[in-house]
């Protein structure tokens, strides 16, 4: 697993924006990503960003019953502007 942290957009920086966004996700049982849809958009390019990095993230599979299957999972994604 390898995890990729989006951007913060710089029209969003400037603006002083802060907002949410989540994905679905659907990772496949060799842990390749096979869709990422925004399910909750946040503006200001988040989207954007959320799903580059998404995309950009390497992932495990999940394991049932000792076997890796394909998977839908939910990523929240907070853009937050630290102290400025």
């Amino acid at each position: 697993m390898r995890r990729v942290l989006p951007q913060y957009p710089e029209a969003a920086r400037r603006k002083g924006r802060e907002g949410r966004v989540v994905l679905r996700l659907v990772i496949g049982a060799c842990g390749e990503l096979k869709d990422a849809a925004v399910v909750e958009g946040g503006g200001h390019g988040f989207e954007e960003a959320a799903l580059e990095a998404a995309r950009a993230s390497a992932y495990a599979p999940a394991v049932r019953g000792g076997r890796a299957v394909e998977c839908a999972a939910m990523l929240p994604i907070r853009f937050s502007l630290k102290g400025g």
